[in-house]
């Protein structure tokens, strides 16, 4: 295909995938289950192919162990010190997936099946949780979480492929510049805080602005620097993955995309670090 046709392609799968997640968060509690789950156990069948392509045993034992962990997760009340804790886990098992970029310590072939608890297992399992426990579901909120990661992702784009020179990290991903990733932050922060002071309209038992001292806008900013940073970073971790294994995208679902650990590993990432942010500042 020419430069034309793949774009087109790009454009109608990006339109159609991104209404879809849109329409699942808005439906209701079920929907955004279904779309935590779908993005746990592609993620995870994607992963697990690109260690062994046709170990059908290993492939089984990955998403038989990663689903288990979500419905451990899915009984575990939010409010609860237990959760808290299981958040702050899965918040350090990420950190240490960054780690090993720099520091690399990570036998993917060995312990295959303790990453994709950690990588998946764990973050999709604590959004069902605090979904599922949640008396007044917001799918407003999840979108408006998706928009901070698609609007850092598209800036960084825009901006590097302009007036990028200085490499962010050449040894994993050539294409991504420290002036793509700054000009990101100066973009979406402040449209984050725009967005969620006169846009966003979250219910009181999700998040209190009276309780927590902040109004939605700067919630919804310190939001935004995770997706930037810690999506950054997440997209930098599956890109060292793929490196690893010589695999150009996670999977072919999405065709002129990859596949959906290529779509969603920054949300992936961001999930238990805004979960965090929440149990902060709830009321």
């Amino acid at each position: 295909m020419n430069k034309n046709q793949v774009l087109k392609q790009r454009s109608i799968t990006g339109i159609l995938f991104g209404l879809s997640v849109i329409l699942l968060l808005l439906s209701g509690k079920t929907g955004a289950i279904v779309l935590a789950g779908f993005i746990a156990g592609f993620s995870c069948y994607e992963y697990v192919r690109m260690i062994f392509p046709k170990n059908k045993k290993k492939l089984v034992l990955s998403l038989s162990l990663t689903f288990f962990v979500i419905i451990l997760f899915s009984a575990i009340p939010p409010l609860s010190i237990l959760f808290l804790g299981a958040i702050i886990v899965s918040c350090v098992l990420l950190l240490l997936g960054i780690l090993h970029m720099f520091v690399p310590f990570i036998n993917h072939k060995k312990y295959y099946w303790l990453v994709t608890i950690g990588y998946f297992g764990m973050p999709m399992g604590s959004f069902i949780a605090f979904v599922l426990h949640q008396p007044n579901y917001n799918g407003g909120f999840w979108i408006a979480v998706l928009s901070t990661i698609w609007m850092s992702d598209s800036f960084a784009y825009l901006i590097g492929s302009r007036i990028g020179k200085t490499k962010l990290f050449e040894r994993i991903s050539p294409k991504k510049t420290w002036e793509g990733f700054i000009g990101a932050g100066l973009f979406t922060l402040p449209l984050a805080y725009v967005a969620g002071e006169y846009f966003l309209n979250t219910p009181p038992d999700l998040f209190d602005p009276e309780t927590a001292g902040l109004s939605t806008g700067l919630f919804l900013l310190l939001v935004a620097c995770f997706a930037w940073i810690m999506g950054t970073l997440g997209d930098l971790v599956e890109s060292s993955i793929k490196r690893t294994f010589n695999i150009k995208d996670s999977g072919k679902l999405l065709p002129g995309h990859g596949g959906i650990l290529d779509r969603f590993d920054s949300f992936i990432y961001i999930v238990p670090f805004v979960l965090f942010l929440l149990q902060i500042f709830r009321n």
